[in-house]
């Protein structure tokens, strides 16, 4: 891998995989819904379906995306809490193409009357659909508290409030403010050669930045969310069953020990379902994680028949504490699920676009270059010692986060406390 930055600040990340017949390039810019004011909640959303909508070249989405096709291009927009993505997955003799699509997409946008209000209608209608989703529900309770009043805390979609006002060129200006070369990372993977791409992002990309007067800072990520204090919420829905959420805040994207949360979420599970195996009322359990530039949680999600959800609570808080933080992995549960992860982060990054947008996802958040076997190797170093140290130190219960949707259930914070001491 390859690691090129310009003189203004734009990165280029390269990835030569000469075996792989298909290409990917990707347009990463630093920004997503951290980045937005409380009035603009959902613009990065709208911006990244504007961008798809047509360009001064080809004025209307279908014209963009025939266009791509016919070079046997397909566009996809990625967008998260913490940027914006376009990919470019392409025969590996078409780089070129994709590399000056991006460029087209990303400086001759047609942000025009017409493509505003077409997207705003689609938004407007996604977030109506939001509102009644109940997952959606519980991660803005689960956001709106972990991360309060950080961009962390922001809605992807939006609100009918703030997506009603918007306009195509709010999403214009919004896209000056986050496409700036220090934002900016292009990730090349396939069979290429490395000069030959620097040569093709300084046309296309550096060449037309360099013609801003402008000096841009570098966006700020979310900082650590520190001295974290738990707490019991909820909303009441009428749902056939009581969905609960029990959250701790983790490590970043940054910190290594995220591969031990990877390798250890399938025997957490299987600890939790043996602990509770005796209960004759229906219920069901997954652990998600997420990890941003410098913070990051672990989520137990439950599911669980409203009648028993009260109960269910107090089994599952028993039960996290028994045999999950005072209970210690083995060496041989460790080392099993290590393979097993391991070769299925091979198998994922195997993968032309999961490699273009992990390289750039990694030196944005880093300023490393992403590399399989380096990953790996701290993959092979981890014991199931390193794994108990640190279910010792997430699973802090005064940092416990509960939240729930559904029949209201009578939560007393202080008294779950109690029961885990």
């Amino acid at each position: 891998m390859a690691l090129n930055t310009f003189s203004n600040g734009l990165r280029l990340v390269c990835v030569n995989r000469p075996e792989k017949k298909v290409a990917c390039v990707v347009l990463h810019i630093a920004g997503g819904t951290q980045s937005e004011k409380n009035y603009q909640s959902g613009i990065s959303d709208y911006l990244t379906k504007i961008m798809l909508m047509g360009t001064k070249k080809h004025s209307t989405k279908e014209a963009l995306m025939n266009y791509a096709k016919s070079k046997g291009i397909i566009l996809t927009p990625h967008n998260s809490k913490e940027s914006i993505t376009i990919s470019a997955i392409c025969p590996r003799e078409n780089v070129e193409d994709a590399i000056a699509l991006l460029s087209e997409i990303a400086f001759d946008t047609n942000f025009s009357l017409e493509s505003g209000e077409k997207v705003r209608r689609q938004l407007l209608s996604q977030v109506s659909m939001l509102a009644e989703n109940p997952q959606y529900v519980m991660d803005r309770l689960i956001n709106s508290t972990l991360y309060f009043r950080t961009g962390l805390a922001n809605p992807k979609s939006g609100t009918n409030i703030t997506v009603s006002r918007f306009r195509a060129l709010d999403a214009k200006d919004y896209l000056e403010k986050v496409f700036t070369p220090r934002n900016t990372i292009i990730s090349v993977v396939g069979d290429v050669v490395q000069d030959n791409i620097y040569d093709l992002v300084k046309v296309y990309f550096f060449d037309r930045m360099k013609a801003s007067e402008t000096e841009y800072k570098k966006l700020k990520y979310v900082s650590a969310i520190e001295d974290f204090v738990g707490s019991a919420k909820g909303r009441v829905k009428r749902l056939n069953q009581t969905r609960i959420s029990v959250v701790f805040p983790t490590v970043s994207f940054k910190d290594k020990e995220k591969y031990i949360i990877e390798i250890i979420k399938p025997i957490l599970i299987k600890y939790i379902k043996l602990s509770l195996s005796n209960q004759n009322y229906y219920f069901d359990t997954k652990i998600k994680t997420k990890y941003y530039a410098n913070n990051g949680n672990i989520l137990f999600e439950l599911i669980v028949d409203y009648d028993y959800a009260e109960e269910h609570l107090y089994n599952f808080i028993t039960a996290l504490k028994n045999d999950v933080k005072d209970r210690t992995i083995t060496s041989e549960e460790f080392e099993t699920e290590k393979r097993v992860f391991i070769t299925n982060f091979i198998n994922t990054y195997d993968n032309v676009l999961e490699n273009a947008l992990m390289s750039a996802k990694q030196v944005a958040l880093t300023k490393q270059t992403f590399s399989e076997n380096s990953e790996r190797l701290k993959m092979e170093v981890l014991t199931n010692r390193d794994a108990n140290k640190l279910i010792d130190k997430i699973f802090d219960f005064n940092k416990m986060l509960i939240v729930y949707l559904g029949h209201d259930i009578d939560v007393d914070y202080d008294d779950l406390l109690e029961q885990v001491k």
